[in-house]
């Protein structure tokens, strides 16, 4: 990951407005772009091996439903006209770009706090990659959707072929009850013998299960009618069974398979929604110390004009100044002293939070000691699209994709269910041939059991019917009744994302207006104390009573240009974290990012097994930000 290191102040920036939105276009992505085709980070199909397919009618049936549903969602969403801004607002978005100052586009970027320190320089391409790289999180999040895949190989495995082997040896000795058994009076009936079976078995899509068993074994025993006294036995059958009814059909049997697949997906989105969650988290968290930095800056400042009118106060004793009026600017001093103590604890802390979201080992091997910001925050206005943002939610929000999976899951449960009500009702048929030789040659009667014989056969039909079905009756019911509440539940999270990208929408709108009439405020504050400094120095041989209460006057100046330039800040940083919120509410962070995922083959640390790993690696914005400079130009 670049980074620049130094142990003095950053340099300057730019200050050509078309080096600057460069860099912003770099740091900001393609903020406001729509998601291109063939760049889908969040389609499970570029990570999961299998993607869900609506094989029978019933599934294609519910999914056009699904998707028909979303349709008129969205046009009932848009036919309100919830995204239209009102003049006043609209009026700011040709307040064009906010001019730079040295108070708030340079000196944050250099090293603040006080005592020999290594300094990092880190931008929002460093902070993204860190944490797609070292987030431990983030990791947590990309195991769900393989932990959940591999329940398509165990519902898969049920349909695998299936060998089988038993061999049993058995030492009888019993006493007879009639003397037909052995053909001896009080005599017992005793017989040695083994038997060895095996074969394969299999279940198909269907419901079919076909099992081939070979069977070889030795036997004799003391009864006179036993002829001869030792005989070796062969058999080999084939049986075949298929349900009619419950249990029987492609769909039913393939339920389970198409069930894991849809959970392995939901998962999948599981993972997309935390991500752009922690990516969320990690933006507002680096403009939080973007604002930590430059508030302590400003308050540094305000620390030293007002200790320097305290100076001032003391000087001129008891010539015009009142004990009140000293009081109260040493008051003010102690008090701006307190919270300039308090604002580099809000450093240290942004920083901390930054550090324990990406947890990069980076800056404990380089030793780090300050995180500096290495982006300018945006001060352009960025036009946002209401409609084409309801659009993108509904095409790429995880939350939604999980509902939709949610629902057709419970449509296959409530079909699974159905089939269960269903008597039983098997056909069963058998096939075998079999072979005899005496003096127990098990290996001779192998061999004959191919010759030229009649085979045994036979087939039939098994049935079962509960006289109630209770069970299967409220099991039905259950599916039915969730079928219902995930139909519900998608409802409800369309209107959630809806109103999640009409706010993140409003705040975009409303962030940029209030940036311009914070900016104007903090600019109007500058002034004010520039006339008073200016009066100052036209009246400074002027030793009147009212020398005083212009010294008061001047510590309330400072305070106010102090909280309006505070205000600036802080609108800016809302502005900045509004814009890449209404990204994560169109679910098109990922793409706005150019962050990618990848599947790969990673060595398991504990057993050294090669184990499947997803990645989200974020790309060079470079050509990103010279198309978006180009565009700008």
């Amino acid at each position: 990951m670049p980074r620049r290191l130094f142990a003095q102040p950053s340099p300057s920036l730019p200050q050509s407005h078309a080096v600057w939105i460069l860099l912003l276009a770099g740091s900001l992505g393609s903020v406001g772009a729509e998601p291109q085709q063939g760049a889908v980070p969040n389609d499970p199909i570029n990570a999961l091996m299998q993607k869900y397919q609506p094989k029978s009618k019933p599934e294609q049936e519910l999914s056009q439903g699904i998707g028909q549903g979303v349709v008129d969602f969205e046009k009932e969403a848009l036919d309100v006209g919830v995204g239209q801004e009102s003049s006043v607002t609209a009026s700011f978005a040709q307040a064009g770009v906010i001019p730079q100052a040295d108070w708030w586009s340079g000196r944050p970027f250099g090293q603040v706090l006080e005592g020999p320190r290594k300094v990092a320089a880190v931008g929002l391409d460093d902070v993204y990659q860190s944490a797609l790289a070292n987030s431990s999180q983030i990791r947590v999040f990309a195991s769900l959707p393989l932990i959940r895949e591999t329940a398509i190989g165990e519902a898969e495995g049920v349909f695998d072929p299936e060998l089988f082997s038993q061999w049993r040896y058995d030492n009888t000795s019993e006493p007879t009850s009639t003397s037909l058994e052995t053909g001896q009076v009080n005599d017992f009936f005793r017989e040695r013998g083994w038997l060895y079976q095996g074969g394969i078995r299999k279940r198909f899509l269907t419901g079919t299960t076909v099992g081939l068993v070979q069977e070889v074994g030795a036997r004799s025993n003391n009864s006179q009618f036993f002829i001869p006294s030792q005989q070796g036995r062969a058999a080999l059958r084939l049986s075949v069974m298929q349900p009619l009814l419950r249990g029987g059909g492609v769909r039913y049997n393939r339920t389970l398979m198409q069930i894991a697949k849809l959970d392995a997906e939901t998962g999948y989105d599981e993972f997309i929604r935390q991500l752009e969650t922690h990516l969320m988290e990690v933006n507002r968290t680096y403009w939080s110390l973007y604002l930590a930095r430059a508030v302590y800056l400003d308050k540094q400042r305000l620390v030293g004009i007002t200790r320097s009118v305290v100076d001032e106060l003391s000087e001129r004793g008891n010539l015009d100044v009142i004990d009140s009026q000293l009081s109260r600017a040493r008051g003010a001093l102690a008090t701006r002293r307190s919270d300039l103590v308090r604002s580099e604890l809000a450093i240290r802390n942004a920083e901390s939070r930054l550090r324990a979201l990406l947890n990069d080992p980076w800056f404990v091997e380089q030793k780090i000691g300050e995180v500096i910001p290495g982006d300018l925050p945006v001060a352009v206005p960025i036009s946002s699209d209401f409609s084409r943002s309801v659009q993108a939610s509904l095409a790429f929000r995880p939350e939604i994709k999980q509902a939709e999976r949610h629902l057709k899951a419970a449509g296959l449960r409530e079909g699974m269910a159905r089939n269960e009500k269903l008597p039983t009702l098997n056909a069963v048929g058998e096939i075998g041939m079999s072979s005899l030789q005496g003096a127990g040659d098990y290996s001779a009667a192998y061999n004959d059991q191919f010759d030229d014989q009649e085979p045994t056969w036979g087939f039939g039909i098994v049935a079962s019917v509960p006289l109630e079905r209770r069970a299967a009756k409220a099991v039905h019911l259950r599916t039915q009744l969730e079928l219902r509440q995930k139909a519900d539940q998608l409802r409800s999270a369309l209107d959630t994302v809806l109103l999640e990208v009409q706010i993140a929408h409003r705040e975009v709108v409303t962030a940029w207006p209030d940036v311009v009439s914070k900016w104007e405020a903090a600019v109007a504050a500058d002034q004010e104390l520039a006339v008073l400094l200016d009066r100052r120095k036209v009246d400074v041989d002027g030793a009147d009573a009212s020398t005083s209460l212009y010294l008061e006057n001047l510590i309330d100046a400072q305070q106010r240009g102090a909280l309006a330039r505070e205000d600036f800040l802080r609108a800016l940083v809302v502005y900045n974290s509004a814009l890449t919120n209404l990204e994560r509410a169109k679910g098109t962070l990922l793409q706005s990012e150019n962050v990618g995922i990848y599947r790969e083959e990673d060595e398991d640390g504990v057993n050294k097994e090669a184990l499947p790993v997803i990645r989200a690696v974020k790309a060079n914005a470079a050509a990103q930000a010279e198309a978006t400079y180009a565009l700008l130009k």
